[in-house]
């Protein structure tokens, strides 16, 4: 049985909420990755049919197709030496791929995993080992060898994203109860704290994005309505680390989905994915939740 990602989820909703607004199907951006240089976004989008990687400037300009694999799951990301990863998604078997600016594709890490994300410096992945119902966090080389269990199985967790200096990961957590939330967990010393606790009305937290200095992280927070999902309604929040105090960013005169934050490198901008236009398209909006635009159409 192939499991579905957590984003796979999120994904049917914005189609469902783009076909009731427009009766255009998702399909023009979403999965926003800001290079470390902060010159370009990487984006997947089904514009030609299949999900493929693309890039665009962040003004808008310059949108190319990257990819031609048709792989399902993808997801990308990038090291800090500024090499594009990709996350693919085969039955039970997670990949990363380094994608090269010609499209060229090798293989850097796999393994039998819910989900994965690889470290800032290139030299370490954090994956789930078990279902998306319940599995448990590891931290590995790229090869697979030195892995190491950060938590047991008795939640789940998905959303892996690694601190500025690669000694903790942001992690969406869901206990027996269903509550989710993000938690933080150290990577070398095994502790483990919940960065968030929004209530119910507020959403539930996952998709953690690193500021550049560390000190906060975006996450996105919706309510979806699964019957009805032209009423679902996501924002992007910012959480300060330290304090845990969460901050919304910006307001919605009617239902719309703002996901999936990513942070540029001077800290001052957050790309995401947005439906408020109907299809979903790439956005770009200043950090406290101002001057948003499109960048993808």
């Amino acid at each position: 049985m192939i499991r579905r990602s957590w984003f796979g989820i999120l994904a049917l909703l914005a189609a469902a909420v783009a076909v009731a607004q427009t009766g255009q199907p998702f399909r023009h951006g979403g999965m926003p990755a800001v290079s470390p240089d902060g010159r370009q976004v990487v984006f997947i989008s089904e514009r030609d049919s299949v999900w493929e990687l693309y890039s665009v400037r962040p003004d808008g300009s310059g949108t190319r197709r990257l990819t031609h694999t048709s792989e399902r799951g993808l997801v990308p990301g990038w090291t800090r030496d500024g090499r594009l990863v990709a996350r693919f998604v085969s039955d039970d078997r997670t990949r990363l791929h380094v994608i090269g600016a010609d499209g060229s594709s090798q293989k850097l890490a796999e393994a039998r995993a819910v989900g994965m994300s690889i470290s800032n410096d290139g030299r370490r992945i954090a994956y789930g080992v078990g279902t998306w119902g319940r599995n448990r966090v590891y931290v590995a080389d790229t090869d697979g060898s030195h892995a190491r269990a950060l938590t047991d199985s008795s939640n789940s967790w998905f959303n892996f994203a690694w601190s500025p200096d690669d000694r903790m990961l942001a992690v969406a957590r869901m206990d027996s109860a269903k509550d989710l939330q993000v938690w933080l967990l150290d990577v070398d010393d095994v502790g483990r704290r919940a960065l968030t606790y929004f209530a119910q009305r507020d959403g539930r937290p996952q998709w953690p994005a690193w500021s550049p200095d560390g000190k906060r992280i975006a996450v996105q927070a919706g309510i979806y309505d699964r019957d009805h999902p032209e009423r679902s309604d996501a924002y992007i929040w910012v959480i300060d680390v330290e304090s845990g105090r969460a901050t919304r960013l910006g307001s919605h005169d009617r239902p719309w989905l703002d996901e999936t934050p990513s942070w540029f490198p001077d800290g001052k901008r957050i790309a995401y994915q947005s439906t408020r236009t109907g299809p979903m398209e790439i956005w770009v909006m200043d950090a406290d939740g101002t001057d948003s635009r499109p960048i993808t159409r």
